[in-house]
């Protein structure tokens, strides 16, 4: 007799489906089955299937057509052979050993009609979860789990707002759904779980809950994937209070059920409501949508609030707009001085500035903010376009550097202003430049201004997958594809240095804007035609004149991290080796990526190996070297230019393309040097570099004509003239 059924509706999403049905492999999933109700799949899910029904047992049930989460879930109790029914969304995962914990009670008492376990709220995907989230992190979320009303607290937590309230990880008895004629209204295609665990809620006589059985909700914003959340995002509102309506027609008259509900509207007005009434330019906040939310409240159960909110929540009732206001400012002051209280931060109290008054203050529209890796350098992109401006335009602009040691100051052209980041100077300028030139994603911190500008040069040709297009997060941070989407869609101008970079930036930034594919301006240095401009890099560097230069630029692993924004590198190559066999001939330049925290100890490798990691402008770099050596980085797309050997040492090739990014190009075919995974190979190529050079020359021109066709030294001044209105 099969114990539990498994039901999944699945229509879109293969990646998360995956992983959804590896976490059920990690179930005692003995006497059990798995209900796959299949409903429009536009995706080619065979191999999935296939590679699952050898492991698991699948029962699979098609619909050629979208029919929604309740009408999926209802298909399949019609089919279901389990003594329990556990639903699972496709998007979700369990933690080991939920499924097996929850059986347990079952078993250990065959009256219980409903056993609920803890929800968890996660971006992290399957296997990041698991690594982080070991035995006594769970514990503290146990701990967290209130006694209070339990187990309906984990059906209904105390956290979060109504969407919260869910059938997920609760292990119902079938014969309980059946004789109370329980099933999901498939009139609602948004929280239809009300309709089904509410009414049962009220019928259970006998309901327990566990806190060792954990149910990972993942939380997402994917545009290409978008979850029942995303949809008609503009509308969120309006079904959010629809929501609660259906809520208040299957609670009835339980006032127990009641209260908890209303807890989680005046949460959601406190939290989410109220701040849009004073910050939303969208003025629907303050006519339309206050005019709804005030009738809603007057549903509110007055146990449900506390005394210090019924003062703002009366005059909410009473439409009272100005009072509301009044009591909203004097509590988000109130909020703000406690927290600092708490956790004392100047940024804090900077941001503030910022927000209320520096973003108030008129727009120069001649002013411009520069800043490239978040203040760590002068260099790259935003380089090259501030000095041709300041070459050309130095009198009809006001220019703004973000430069985080004083000592990359010297370096600037010109000597224009200024200021670290995130300091009261960076908010300052930040709020009153018309335009911001960055090369990497803006701070989610920072509040763009309807009438400013951003130019977003990014920083390099795509190899390795990135935002959207990354199925797999292995990076220290989780929440990097909601963050990508967020930053691009403020973006006005994208730069894109060919087409197959423009088509990949459309996609993983879910970028709709205006891409101007000119090249890149940091290459524009590659074809300074001053020969003595190599003499002078040479000797800014204090490097031997004598000698041919190999640059090796290694990438970072997103796997390899301390913490959030820490992260490690091992260096792969045998310098010693290395030394002992072209020292006559070469000397190295290191240059490491700049998320690396760690610093090269080259003490014994004086005169041969020179670290230029913090050399800020890998251009010149290029330009001095001979030979490039690299692996997953993009530099290669950028060296190409020169026409100049390049070697690949790609020791991880297995593991960086399969467990970790993955390539957008074929790193077998279309290459412009060959794939090296050993120190002595890469002796050997260096050695033989004419030959090397002579066998990859149709590679190379085939992948120069691919890549770096629109490359002509005068992509500095296209971009201007195109965003400044020179």
């Amino acid at each position: 007799m099969v114990f539990i059924s498994v039901i999944i509706p699945f229509n879109k999403g293969k990646i998360y489906l995956n992983e959804c049905l590896r976490s059920l492999k990690n179930q005692k999933m003995e006497n059990n089955e798995i209900i796959l109700i299949l409903n429009g799949v536009e995706e080619n899910i065979e191999d999935l299937i296939n590679t699952y029904s050898e492991t698991l047992p699948l029962n699979i049930k098609i619909f050629n057509e979208e029919i929604g989460v309740a009408k999926a879930r209802n298909e399949g109790l019609k089919i279901a052979n389990g003594k329990y029914i556990y639903f699972l969304d496709s998007d979700d995962f369990l933690y080991k050993g939920t499924l097996d914990n929850l059986g347990k009670i079952a078993k250990s008492d065959e009256n219980l009609e409903m056993i609920a376990g803890k929800r968890i709220s996660s971006w992290y995907n399957y296997d990041s979860f698991h690594k982080l989230f070991d035995e006594n992190r769970l514990k503290e979320y146990e701990k967290k789990i209130s006694d209070e009303n339990f187990p309906i607290s984990l059906i209904i937590p105390n956290g979060g707002g109504i969407n919260n309230i869910s059938s997920l990880n609760v292990l119902i008895k079938k014969e309980f759904i059946i004789k109370n004629e329980i099933s999901f209204d498939e009139n609602l295609r948004h929280n239809s779980d009300f309709s089904f665990i509410i009414p049962l809620i009220k019928s259970s006589s006998n309901i327990t809950g566990i806190k060792s059985a954990f149910y990972i909700k993942r939380r997402r914003d994917d545009p290409y994937i978008p979850s029942l959340n995303q949809e008609n995002k503009d509308e969120k509102f309006l079904r959010y209070m629809e929501s609660y309506n259906h809520l208040l027609n299957y609670m009835g008259e339980e006032k127990s059920l009641k209260v908890l509900v209303d807890k989680k509207m005046i949460k959601y007005y406190f939290k989410t409501f109220s701040p849009k009434i004073r910050r939303s330019p969208e003025d629907k906040w303050r006519n339309e949508y206050f005019e709804k939310m005030s009738d809603i409240s007057k549903n509110f159960d007055e146990k449900s609030m506390k005394w210090y909110q019924k003062r703002e929540i009366n005059a909410l009732r009473k439409k009272d707009l100005k009072s509301l206001k009044k009591y909203l400012y004097l509590r988000l002051i109130f909020k703000k001085l406690r927290r600092f209280i708490k956790h004392p931060r100047i940024g804090l109290i900077y941001r503030n500035i910022y927000m209320s008054i520096f973003n108030k203050m008129t727009l120069n529209n001649n002013m411009i903010m520069f800043e490239s890796f978040r203040g760590q350098f002068y260099n790259d992109n935003p380089k090259y376009i501030y000095e041709y401006l300041y070459n050309h335009y130095k009198n009809d602009f006001k220019f703004i550097w973000v430069i985080n040691n004083k000592n990359n100051k010297k370096e600037i052209l010109g000597s224009p202003k200024t200021v670290k980041r995130f300091s009261l100077k960076y908010y300052y300028y930040m709020a009153l430049s018309k335009y911001w030139v960055i090369n990497l994603r803006q701070p989610l911190r920072l509040r763009k201004r309807e009438d400013q500008v951003i130019l977003s040069t990014w920083h390099g040709t795509p190899l390795k997958k990135l935002g959207l297009d990354i199925d797999t997060i292995h990076s220290a941070d989780p929440k990097i594809k909601h963050h990508y989407v967020t930053n691009a869609s403020q973006w006005k101008y994208l730069v894109s240095p060919n087409k197959y970079s423009t088509d990949i930036f459309r996609r993983v930034f879910a970028y709709d804007g205006e891409v101007l594919e000119y090249g890149y301006p940091r290459n524009d240095i590659l074809y300074e035609k001053n020969p003595e401009i190599i003499n002078t890099i040479k000797k800014k560097l204090k490097l031997p004149f004598n000698k041919k230069i190999i640059l090796y630029a290694p990438t970072w692993r997103d796997d390899e991290y301390y913490e959030s924004g820490q992260y490690k590198f091992n260096l792969k190559l045998n310098l010693e080796k290395l030394k002992n066999n072209i020292d006559n001939e070469y000397i190295i330049l290191i240059r490491t990526h700049y998320f690396i925290a760690d610093k090269l100890d080259l003490k014994d490798f004086e005169n041969f190996a020179f670290n230029v990691s913090y050399h800020d402008d890998i251009g010149e770099l290029y330009l001095i070297s001979d030979i490039l050596i690299t692996d997953y980085s993009s530099v290669f797309f950028d060296f190409a230019n020169l026409k100049r050997p390049i070697l690949f040492y790609t020791y991880d090739l297995e593991k960086y393309s399969s467990s970790l990014r993955g390539f957008y190009i074929d790193m077998k075919k279309d290459l412009p040097g060959p794939l090296l995974f050993t120190t002595e190979e890469i002796i050997e190529a260096i050695a033989n570099i004419d030959k090397i050079t002579n066998e990859f020359k149709k590679q190379y021109n085939e992948f120069y004509n691919r890549f770096c066709y629109l490359d002509d030294g005068n992509a500095s001044e296209k971009i201007s003239k195109k965003v400044f209105d020179l």
